[in-house]
C-alpha cells in the first residue's frame, strides 16, 4: 500500500518488530534504545529510572487523544530529569506517525500527578477507532542512565488523518 493511500486504523497483533515510525514530515525515526556510552562497563554503571506513562486516551477536556509521561528514581541517586512523551498513530501501511509531542519539562520523580507530568495531546478528526502509542524518554540529570523509550499501546476513538 502507497503511503498517502494508508488511513488511520486498529493495529493487529504482533506488528512490534515490523512496523516503522515516521514523523510529522513522513521521516522514518530510529526507535532502537539509544545510549550515550561507549562499552559495556559504561553501561553497567548507568542508573536505570523508571519511565512513567498512561494509555492513550481522550482528554476529558475536548475531542483529543492525550497521553502523559513522568519518572521515578529506580536506581538513580539524582532527583530531577529532562522529560518528555510523544503520541504516535498507527496508519494501515503498517507505520506508527507521530501527531504530538510534549514540551520537554525538567521533573522531580513522581507518581503522574499534574505538576510531575508532561502532556502531549492533539485534536481528533472524527471519532473512528485507531491504535496509539505513547512513548515516554527521561534523560536522569547529572548522572548517566539507560536510553529506552517505553510506551504504552490503547486503541482510542480517535483519528487524527
Amino acid at each position: 500500500m502507497a503511503k498517502e493511500d494508508a488511513v488511520p486504523g486498529i493495529a493487529p497483533q504482533g506488528i512490534d518488530d515490523s512496523a516503522v515510525y515516521l514523523d510529522e514530515d513522513g521521516q522514518v525515526l530510529p526507535m532502537e534504545n539509544p545510549t550515550d556510552v561507549d562499552s559495556e562497563a559504561a553501561l553497567a554503571a548507568a542508573c536505570t529510572p523508571v519511565s512513567g506513562r498512561d494509555n492513550p486516551h481522550r482528554s476529558g477536556t475536548g475531542v483529543a487523544v492525550s497521553g502523559h509521561g513522568w519518572w521515578g528514581k529506580g536506581t538513580c541517586t539524582k532527583d530531577r530529569a529532562k522529560v518528555y512523551n510523544c503520541l504516535y498513530e498507527w496508519y494501515t501501511d503498517n507505520t506508527w506517525r507521530r501527531k504530538a509531542c510534549s514540551e520537554t519539562e525538567t521533573l522531580k520523580p513522581g507518581t503522574g500527578g499534574s505538576s510531575y507530568r508532561t502532556a502531549a495531546r492533539h485534536n481528533c478528526t472524527n471519532t473512528s477507532a485507531a491504535s496509539w502509542r505513547n512513548h515516554v524518554d527521561v534523560d536522569v540529570i547529572g548522572e548517566s542512565d539507560t536510553g529506552e523509550r517505553p510506551y504504552r499501546q490503547a486503541d482510542v476513538a480517535c483519528q487524527v488523518f
